[in-house]
């Protein structure tokens, strides 16, 4: 019993990258929420894993007109150039991505333009955002596996009575 515990906890960490394989958002500039008090000029995502050319991002304002960008695409980077000022205001980021595994992923955040020089200072990491892996499920996966196994292997305990 002790060597397929073991066994299985080795099989799900060492294919949890794999099986777990999907994109996700791991840094992005501006972040989620962050204000901005210069004149933004770049937009950048950061993604786990290496992302299609065909990839998109689009900026819009909060009454929807979208701000035209122009996009590039290096490895598991996405950046859009914006062309023009933005003006105060809220904004939002939408993107697109197909990763390396082959999945559409998608997305949105917003972040805040305040160029006033009365603005106070927000406290937000640069560029930081998410996590590479989604250790909650790689848990709750290894448990099941393991309870299934368990379960699998339970062999009744039987006494033979001698006579």
């Amino acid at each position: 019993m002790k060597k397929i515990f073991i066994s299985t906890l080795f099989l799900v960490f060492m294919f949890a990258s794999t099986t777990f394989a999907h994109s996700s958002l791991t840094a992005s500039n501006p972040t989620d929420g962050q204000i901005v008090e210069s004149n933004l000029t770049e937009i950048t995502l950061k993604f786990d894993t290496g992302i299609e050319s065909t990839s998109l991002i689009t900026l819009t304002t909060e009454s929807g007109e979208e701000i035209p960008v122009d996009i590039s695409v290096n490895n598991d980077t996405l950046k859009a150039k914006i062309s023009t000022e933005l003006e105060n205001g809220t904004y939002q980021v939408n993107w697109n991505i197909i990763g390396e595994d082959g999945h559409p992923i998608n997305g949105s955040y917003l972040f805040l333009v305040n160029k006033s020089e009365e603005a106070e200072a927000a406290s937000q990491a640069d560029g930081v955002s998410g996590s590479s892996f989604n250790w909650v499920m790689i848990i709750v996966g290894a448990v099941v596996i393991i309870l299934i196994l368990s379960m699998l292997m339970k062999q009744p305990n039987k006494r033979r009575r001698r006579y």
